[in-house]
């Protein structure tokens, strides 16, 4: 799930990773939401590669093109580009 935010004219994407396959049925492109509102559910094991349980987060600058959903992985060439296009969330949510 990737929602696109609007802040002081910046405008940004937040991705949600390795939801529960409920949580995607009936999303549609340009629903909204609100602040506090309940978006999605963890996945289950079985639908997240055997991995426990956990929310992949990433708050990107630029899709690239991509719809529905982004990279999670960058090859070492590539990795001066997404230092620059995936904000560290860490440092905006004040980790």
């Amino acid at each position: 799930m990737i929602l696109k935010h609007h802040l002081d004219g910046f405008v940004f994407y937040t991705l949600y990773g390795h939801l529960s396959r409920e949580s995607l049925i009936g999303l549609k492109v340009g629903a909204k939401v609100n602040q506090g509102e309940v978006i999605a559910y963890l996945g289950k094991a079985e639908v997240n590669g055997d991995y426990a349980p956990h929310l992949h987060f990433q708050i990107i600058k630029d899709l690239q093109g991509n719809i529905g959903d982004y990279p999670g992985v960058a090859s070492l060439k590539d990795l001066e580009f997404y230092k620059e296009n995936i904000f560290n969330p860490e440092v905006v949510l004040g980790l």
